[in-house]
């Protein structure tokens, strides 16, 4: 069915091995190496994103809005754990998020996004753009989002947990909601603090503008490059979903972290109905 879904006369994501799609998949990964970021404009066809911008709109009010002012390192909370910092390190900051995430467990699985989701092109896709066998998020809540916000929706700036986040952008707002990043900000080998505060004090020439345009499909290196969402202007939302991947078989989120993100709910089915195994990856 996937292949229905995919443009694939733009993208030939159902042709991998001819030598066409290797040159293609070649600049691909080129584009993420000196980017972090690589983005497929019109990945969908415009029929189905109609019909998959409907189905969202059908339970966006399902969305939880979770935490209000988030610090760019909200994943990585022991990050910093008694140090004596100033108000003004990157640590120390939090910035204001407003937006609302409608749960995996939400999403019906005949929408023509869950049907994108756990197609295997999209599996062999990845895995073909990475070099790396590629599996799905095995979290109940976690692993496919439909993220939405309203007017003056915004997500603050901050760093991803996984190595590459993969979106697709289902509704533009009318203006304003624009994604901006700073590629390779920090590493492995280093936080980087001064250039993340030069960042965050609206200092720093490194920031980067992509005004994404519905059907948009991004790959982006998110763990390293810091990176937000400006505020939403006009009535119209703005409607994205992210498609939970990673180089990690039986990945999960927290049980905390889903709590915050998509309310109290989850607690009491994971109380009557456990999903988590005792051990997390993450």
């Amino acid at each position: 069915m996937s292949e229905q879904i995919i443009n694939t006369g733009l993208y030939p994501v159902d042709q991998l091995s001819t030598p066409d799609a290797q040159d293609w998949i070649a600049q691909l990964r080129t584009r993420l190496e000196q980017d972090g970021s690589c983005t497929l404009p019109n990945f969908v066809t415009s029929r189905v994103l109609a019909e998959m911008t409907q189905q969202a709109q059908s339970i966006a009010h399902l969305a939880y809005p979770g935490p209000t002012e988030v610090s760019p390192y909200f994943f990585n909370y022991r990050l910093g754990e008694g140090e004596e910092l100033p108000s003004s390190h990157p640590l120390k900051r939090k910035g204001k998020r407003n937006l609302a995430q409608v749960a995996a467990d939400l999403i019906p699985t005949d929408f023509l996004l869950s049907q994108l989701y756990h197609g295997k092109l999209m599996l062999d896709f990845l895995a073909a753009v990475t070099e790396k066998t590629i599996y799905r998020n095995q979290d109940p809540y976690q692993s496919l989002n439909i993220s939405v916000m309203d007017q003056d929706g915004c997500q603050q700036w901050h760093f991803d947990s996984g190595h590459m986040v993969t979106t697709l952008l289902l509704q533009e707002p009318e203006a304003g909601g624009v994604f901006e990043y700073v590629p390779g900000i920090r590493s492995e080998t280093g936080e980087n603090f001064d250039a993340v505060e030069a960042v965050l004090e609206g200092n720093s020439e490194r920031v980067l503008s992509n005004h994404l345009q519905a059907g948009t499909l991004s790959l982006f290196r998110g763990h390293y490059s810091l990176h937000r969402v400006t505020p939403v202007e006009g009535k119209r939302q703005r409607i994205q979903a992210i498609l939970g991947y990673s180089t990690k078989p039986n990945l999960f989120g927290s049980k905390e972290s889903s709590i915050l993100h998509y309310g109290p709910r989850v607690a009491e089915i994971e109380t009557i109905n456990p999903h988590y195994p005792e051990q997390v990856v993450t």
